[in-house]
Formats: structure tokens, sequence, C-alpha cells
């Protein structure tokens, strides 16, 4: 979850960012799918020629997943069935969830570990792939449980292999921790960017906790899907770039991170600011043989409260997420998606932590369900990409399946307008999670992105502002 997380509470406080800046038919009506393009009043800008060049193929598919609670006890309203109904219902095909060491180990260090019996009945109830954080202090290595001594981390890395061979059927995606750099030292609050001297919230502390329990799972599972990171608030990434650097990338198959910015300025509540970071972060990566790190963003959402300071309208949540799955398939090195989270844990309309849902408390969707069902099935068929920023505020994807070529269109806020003018005959267009709508040869381009289906020869498309 987006915070220190707890057994008892998930809860957090969100001033840390504030610093840094079933069926899919039923789920919403067109006139939603329609709200985020804007009437365009302004002058319109001149006709500029639209980039174009080869598409790529992606090495692998992107995982699209959401984050679930079953593995941290408590009462967040999951129930096993209901949420591998929604997860099919969405289109997901992983889930992350804890698999707590002291909840794991319960019977004893030395004994068979168990999984709470909700998890267990959930990963009976679902087909998707598992992405397991390996967390949580436990209290029988003494201190505040937390592996920051020698002995410590001898002992996670014992539990981390017991749970990979116990869990390997599933081919589970393993994660080490979950935002060490906020809640390493509890005593000592969380860490925001790079630590002192013998910190042991720092970056080389935890490289050390992830270098010894990649290998451990690597003893076990030789084949087995390891990510390091799981990085909290983290601004500029010093606290990923010492984790690199003090080696706890090595054996590791991909960095972890995770990203929120309901907090931030309201200009910078949206998923191109995101994206801007992404990217910052995979300059900032090194490289393995000339490739690039992959990126698995395990956590990343916009809750959907009113009558707080950190407010997400509805339709812009579902509108951040579709535009950052969208370019998250369209980019090769980012290799997974985990949405925070499938449905709201709380009924308290003002409460950041509650409203991080695809659906509500109660399973009922929210138009971000529809937009992701409808990006995963597009995402899922298409073979090869290109992606564009044209000029800042518009970005514009191409996409084909083998069959049939696609562009998708959106821009970076609801304030913003574009227009896209193709040549030819018109062209059939719907926005997400849309029906069929009209054809035209000039196509209005909102926030909620808009998907057009290209047909025939190639012709030049040409782009402007409003």
């Amino acid at each position: 979850m987006p915070s220190n997380r707890s057994l008892a509470s998930p809860r957090a406080s969100w001033k840390i960012l504030a610093r840094t800046a079933i069926a899919v038919s039923g789920l919403v009506g067109g006139a939603i799918a329609l709200a985020s393009m804007a009437p365009m009043t302004s002058a319109p800008g001149p006709l500029k020629l639209l980039p174009d060049g080869p598409l790529s193929a992606r090495p692998v598919p992107l995982i699209v997943g959401v984050g679930v609670h079953f593995g941290i006890g408590g009462d967040y309203g999951y129930d096993p069935a209901r949420t591998a109904q929604a997860m099919q219902t969405v289109g997901a095909s992983s889930f992350r969830d804890d698999l707590t060491w002291a909840g794991f180990k319960g019977a004893g260090m030395n004994a068979p570990g168990t999984m709470r019996p909700g998890q267990a009945a959930f990963l009976a109830a679902t087909r998707a792939r598992p992405l397991f954080i390996l967390d949580h202090p436990n209290p029988a290595i003494g201190g505040d449980g937390v592996p920051v001594t020698d002995a410590g981390r001898a002992a996670f890395a014992g539990f981390a292999r017991d749970a990979a061979q116990q869990t390997a059927a599933r081919r589970p995606i393993y994660e080490i921790w979950n935002e060490w750099n906020l809640n390493a030292a509890p005593a000592m609050g969380k860490l925001v960017g790079r630590a002192g001297p013998g910190d042991p919230r720092g970056g080389d502390a935890y490289a050390r906790l992830a270098a010894q329990a990649t290998a451990a799972i690597r003893a076990t599972q030789p084949g087995a899907t390891i990510l390091a990171g799981a990085a909290g608030t983290d601004d500029g990434w010093q606290w990923v770039r010492s984790v690199a650097g003090g080696g706890g990338l090595r054996g590791a198959d991909g960095l972890s991170v995770h990203y929120y910015n309901h907090c931030a300025r309201p200009e910078n509540r949206t998923a191109d600011e995101a994206i801007d970071k992404m990217q910052a972060l995979h300059g900032a990566m090194p490289t393995r043989g000339g490739r690039a790190m992959p990126i698995y963003v395990t956590e990343i959402g916009w809750p959907t409260t009113h009558g707080g300071s950190c407010d997400i309208a509805r339709n812009d949540s579902g509108n951040n997420i579709a535009q950052f799955l969208l370019w998250s398939a369209a980019t090769p090195w980012m290799r997974g998606v985990w949405i925070y989270q499938l449905k709201d844990q709380g009924k308290r309309p003002d409460d950041i932590e509650d409203n991080f849902g695809l659906f509500t408390y109660d399973y009922k969707p929210k138009p971000a369900a529809c937009m992701v069902r409808d990006v995963t099935r597009l995402i899922g068929r298409a073979k090869s990409w290109r992606v564009d920023q044209p000029q800042p505020g518009l970005t514009v994807i191409r996409m084909d399946d083998g069959q049939s070529r696609k562009l998708i269109a959106w821009t970076d806020r609801p304030s913003q307008t574009a227009q896209l003018v193709l040549g030819g005959a018109p062209t059939p267009y719907r926005t997400v999670c849309a029906p069929d709508g009209p054809r035209d040869t000039t196509i209005p381009i909102g926030s909620r992105p808009v998907v057009v289906s290209l047909a025939g020869k190639a012709t030049p498309i040409r782009y402007r502002m409003m």
C-alpha cells in the first residue's frame, strides 16, 4: 500500500507525498466516457504533421495486476470469490499481496510456513499469477523485528527460501520487502532521499537484505522472478540509486517502485507527471549487457476521495490509470504495473486509504474498472507499438495486432483538448470504455484516451492543440 504497512491497519499520513509534489458493458455508460472531451473554446493552434515511423515489438507482454489485501490480516472487506471475479472482470493477470514473515512463520521460525486462511482461499479461487511481497517485521528476531543485523538478515533469507519452496507451483513473482525506506526504522520515521552513514533505512542497508534474500530464493527456485526495491516516496530516486550502487539489484530480475502524486499540486496529479518520473528513473538506472533495467511499478493509483485536500474525481482517476497502462504497454522496459488497489478497503469518503479501489468497498465498479478492462483487451491483442509525444500535453500511441492498426491519443489534463486530422475517408473512433463512435476525419481528443481504427493505406495524420 502507498505507505508504511501495519498488520493492524494500512492507513498512514499523506503529508510526505505533498512534499514531493460483473459484465464490462454494464460498468459505465457512454455519457461518462465522453465527459473528458471538453468543449474546444480557445483559438486552435496550427496543424502540424504527426511523427510516424516503424513500430516495435515488446520482448514480453506487459503484466497488468492489482493489489489485494488478504495477507496482512485486518478487515478490509476482501472476499476470495468476489475478488477473483472482479479481477477477471477487469482483465488483471496478476495480484499483489503480502506474504508476511511473522504470519507465514507463525508456528515458529523452523516450522513449515502457512498462509492465512483467506489468502489460501483466494489463491485457490483465482488463476492469476501471484506477486508475493516478502515483508513485515518478525518479533522472533528481537528488537523491532526488522532484519537490519547479520542474524536478522540470515533469518529473513531463510523465510524467503521457505516461502519460495512452498509456493513454487504457482510461479509467483517475489518482491523483497515493501517500502524499506519508509518503515525500516519505526523510531526514526520515514526516509525520503539518500540516507546518512549507518542509517538502517538507507539503500545500502536494504541492498544487503535484498541480495541475501535473492540468493536464498535462487537456491531453491533458480528460474523465479525476483524484484528488488519496492521503494516508497523517493525524491529524485536517490534511495533507489543507492540500492543499485550497493548491489541490491544483483541477481534480481527487475527494479520495483511505487509512485503516487495525488497529494501533489492539483495540476500535477496526472499520469503524465508519473510517466515523467518513470522516464527519469529509467535514465538513472544502470544497464545490463547494454540493456535497460526492467522496471515494475508495483503500486500506483489515484484515490477517489471527496471532502479532503487530495481529492481526485472518479473519471480523472480512471483516465490517469488508462493513460499510464497504455504508455507502459508501449514502453518495452516497463514490465509490469499493479494498480493499487482492486477495491476500496473502507467506506469513509474523505479517507485516502479507503478510496483507491477500481471498485467500491462493496464491489460496485467505478469508471476506472471499465477503463482497465478496455485497456487490457487492447494491449492484450497488440504485437507492436510506437509512442510519441509530438508536443507537451499530447500523447499518441500506434499499435498493431497483426490484423488491424489502431491509434490511441489523449491530452494530459481535462482542461486540455486537441484535434487529429486524418486524410482519406472518415474513420471510426471512440473513447476508451465507450461503444463504437462516429466516423470522421477530424477527431476531438481529450484526457479520456481516444481509440481510432486505421484502415487501408497509411495516410499522413496532422494534429493541433486547441
